[in-house]
């Protein structure tokens, strides 16, 4: 049997999918998990400090039943890339055959990667944010940032939209890049507070370890969504929340907000209200009053990139004029 393996680039991965697609296919991802439709252990981190290598990669390994795929997404964050003019996150997944191991492609993963996770925020706001979500605060005027907001704008209409970071610089070209595709006031702020305040869906979305929104600036009924790798939450925030929501319990308690307080014996998985497939599925409720601070924090699932990568696979690969680079490895 050959061994064909599509190679599949940034470019064409940008071509087959689309800001809306990857919503989409973020939300009945987390169907399928709630389901027991999908086997995803926790994500391997490779930690390379203590060799004096500034930098981690994850393994985020998954099977995907309903697109029959076994993969692997390989993911990293490199501390210096910005020296070189390279995104902080790197990514690449790898799709094979489950039953034969053949690899079926190897997908360029950093756009999949980024609108992944901001399409996560999006799905999770869909179900748990307040009915009014007139002002939207993103902290972190980064890719990430950006990609985040534009999946919140396939499902939302904001009135105003707040942007806010260290760099004025930053924020002036997000502005210019949003601004086609936010119908709506954009706003830069280099003060968190006076972002935050009065804003009803808050992003925080940097590098940053340490508190970067503080409990008595946020206000009732409000949505904070956390998506960094590190701690951005005052703890006041985290303990006095309503509701704190995860997406995959197990991986929080190694990476991510929480980390350090479950370190220092501070924080308990029962402080977890649940996963959000299980909001999804109703087996627990969601938002219950417009009065309930809820916390959100993602640190990410590989079977989401699988199966974004999946679906992105399964269209190129229907396209007779897809320009793929098709290699036997066996050769």
């Amino acid at each position: 049997m050959e061994e064909k393996t599509a190679i599949i680039s940034k470019s064409q991965v940008e071509k087959y999918l689309s800001v809306s697609s990857v919503v989409g296919r973020v939300e009945q991802t987390y169907k399928w998990y709630a389901e027991g439709k999908i086997i995803m252990p926790s994500k391997i981190t490779l930690d390379m400090a203590s060799l004096n290598v500034p930098g981690w990669i994850n393994s985020m390994p998954s099977y995907v039943q309903p697109c029959d795929i076994a993969g692997v997404k390989w993911v990293g964050g490199f501390i210096n890339n910005h020296k070189i003019g390279l995104p902080f996150i790197k990514a690449k997944i790898m799709l094979t055959d489950p039953r034969t191991g053949l690899m079926k492609a190897l997908v360029d993963g950093d756009w999949i990667s980024d609108m992944r996770t901001g399409a996560q925020t999006a799905v999770f706001a869909k179900y748990l944010a307040p009915k009014n979500k007139d002002i939207v605060t993103i902290i972190g005027a980064g890719l990430q940032g950006y990609t985040t907001l534009a999946c919140l704008c396939e499902l939302f209409k904001f009135k105003e939209v707040r942007i806010c970071d260290i760099n004025s610089e930053a924020c002036k070209n997000f502005i210019t890049k949003a601004e086609i595709i936010v119908p709506c006031e954009i706003k830069a702020f280099n003060n968190n507070e006076e972002a935050v305040r009065g804003a009803d869906i808050i992003v925080t979305a940097t590098t940053a370890d340490a508190p970067l929104v503080m409990n008595e600036w946020v206000k009732p009924g409000a949505l904070v969504s956390t998506i960094g790798s590190y701690q951005e939450l005052d703890e006041e925030l985290i303990f006095k929340a309503d509701k704190v929501i995860v997406d995959h319990i197990e991986q929080h308690l190694h990476r991510g907000e929480f980390v350090k307080l479950f370190e220092e014996g501070r924080m308990k998985k029962s402080d977890f209200y649940g996963e959000f497939p299980d909001i999804m599925t109703s087996r627990l409720k969601g938002r219950e009053s417009e009065e309930e601070r809820i916390v959100i924090s993602i640190v990410g699932m590989g079977c989401l990139d699988v199966s974004i990568a999946a679906m992105l696979y399964d269209i190129a690969m229907k396209d007779p004029e897809n320009e793929l680079m098709i290699y036997d490895l066996a050769e």
